[in-house]
Parts: C-alpha cells; structure tokens; sequence
C-alpha cells in the first residue's frame, strides 16, 4: 500500500521536527549536576589532595562535554592551582569502531589552549595503558599559581610546546613521557646574584626534557638573552611537592658583554630554592 503524497510529506515533517527538537531536548534535560558531581568525585578519588572545581557542565556538539571554569587547587596550597577557562571532551568515532576508548581534548586558559587526545589500549576501558599527547600555545605562564608555587616566584613570558606521556592510571609514578617547549618574551627571578644579576631576561627559553622512574632529565635547557646565554642540562628528581624536587644540573653562562666569558656553573637544592656553585 503506497501513502499518499501529502500523508508522505506529513510524515517526513514529523520525522524531521523529531530528529530537530530530540537534541534540543536532552541538552534541556542534559543532568549537568549530576555528571559534574560524579566528575569531582571522581578526580577526587584519583587524586586525594587534590581539591577539584567545576563550572557548568553540558553536551557540546559531536558528542562531548564542554565544561566551564575547571580548577584543581591542592590541599593546604589553595594558591597552587591549575585553571581552565573552558575544556571540551569528546570521544573518538573511529577508535570505538575498533573497540577502544580515544578522548579528544580542548581548553582554553591563561591567554592560551592547548588541544590533546588520550588513547587508552584495552577493549572498551578506561583503566588500562594509556597514550597521551598535548599541543599548548600562547599560554601566559605569569598567570598559572601552580607554576608560581613549583618555582618560588613568578616567572613571565610564552610559552608553546608539546607533552607526551605513557602510563596506566592506577601507576602513573611508573609512567614515561617527553616534554619539548619554548618560553619566549619573559624574565625569571634569581634568588641569589648571578655574576651580577638578579634577574634573567630572555627573548627565548628552549627546552628539551624527558620522564623516567619518578626522574626528569634535561637534555637541553638554553636560556638565550641580549645580557647572557644559558646552557643547562641533568636531573630533577620529581618529590611529592614540586618545589622540593632535588636539582642536579651542569651547564655554562656565557657573556656577550664580557668578550663572550664563558662560565661553567653546577645548580644544586631544590626547584624551589636552587644553589649555584662556579666550576
């Protein structure tokens, strides 16, 4: 039995208001509440000193969440935290084909945004080995409290780069992964007077480093400035407060203004309260 024309159009407009106002109404009836509840406890469980905060929550375009205002302060350093003005989640359609979980990631913050993807490996779970990437720019670091407290002070400038890591959630500790970025623009305080100064100037920073065994290995650190040029590299080994991770670190200052003097220097102490030796 064939529909009559005018009843076949009837239906295909009712069809159409359907697939038209289905999605208008789940974000109407979206429980962002609910799921922001469920994500800060659950943060909250991964990470127990951590003490999370989210803005509103609610269903973005290409299925996601797309969350507002995210914080993560720590315990006892409420001006240690890291902030998000906006962070859009999504899965990936392809790796679910394959039967795996793929999260594309994008936040803004800090005058910058950085966009990510986390693949994890097993079957259609998010607790086995993960892969990680993340591509940032423009990200005024003067602004980022966590940054501030890991450094004792507040260092200026730009920064862009990319971090890799590969882990399991349940031991991150035991994860590796690779840092490569470049601080442009800024200045970074001295604690105590180096050959003169107090502070360094720098039209770049480009670093090299990479993570093992709880341990980060600089493989470059050049620090260029019209004042000086820094050459830096060796070991942070990672404590449970960043600015108490130990310093090991060999390297050369070089000076345009003194004929190119070149000094060989080792930085001891901690990230927080560094110790510089002349060689």
């Amino acid at each position: 039995m064939k529909l009559k024309p005018k009843l076949s159009r009837a239906v295909a407009g009712y069809l159409l208001a359907a697939l038209i106002m289905l999605p208008i109404l789940l974000y109407l009836r979206f429980p962002g509440e609910a799921v922001r509840d469920y994500i800060k406890a659950s943060v909250a469980a991964r990470f127990p000193q951590s003490l999370p905060s989210l803005g509103a929550v609610r269903p973005s375009f290409l299925p996601g969440l797309a969350i507002e205002n995210v914080t993560v302060g720590f315990r006892g350093r409420p001006e240690a935290a890291l902030h998000a003005d906006g962070l859009t989640v999504r899965p990936e359609a392809l790796a679910l084909l394959r039967g795996r979980f793929a999260l594309l990631l994008t936040a803004e913050g800090y005058g910058g945004r950085a966009q990510g993807r986390i693949d994890y490996t097993r079957l259609f779970s998010f607790t086995g080995p993960y892969k990680a990437q993340v591509d940032f720019r423009d990200v005024r670091v003067e602004k980022c409290g966590w940054l501030t407290d890991a450094l004792s002070r507040r260092i200026t400038g730009t920064l862009k780069g990319t971090v890799a890591l590969t882990g399991a959630p349940q031991t991150a500790e035991t994860g590796t992964g690779n840092l490569d970025f470049t601080l442009t623009g800024g200045s970074y305080p001295l604690l105590e007077n180096l050959l003169g100064f107090e502070k360094l100037d720098f039209a770049k920073v480009e670093g090299k480093t990479s993570y093992r065994n709880g341990a980060l290995r600089i493989t470059q650190l050049i620090l260029t400035g019209e004042t000086l040029r820094l050459s830096l590299k060796g070991n942070i080994l990672l404590a449970e407060l960043t600015r108490d991770s130990r310093l090991d670190l060999t390297g050369t200052v070089e000076i345009p203004a003194q004929n190119n003097k070149r000094v060989a220097i080792a930085i001891g102490g901690t990230l927080g309260n560094p110790t510089t030796k002349f060689l």
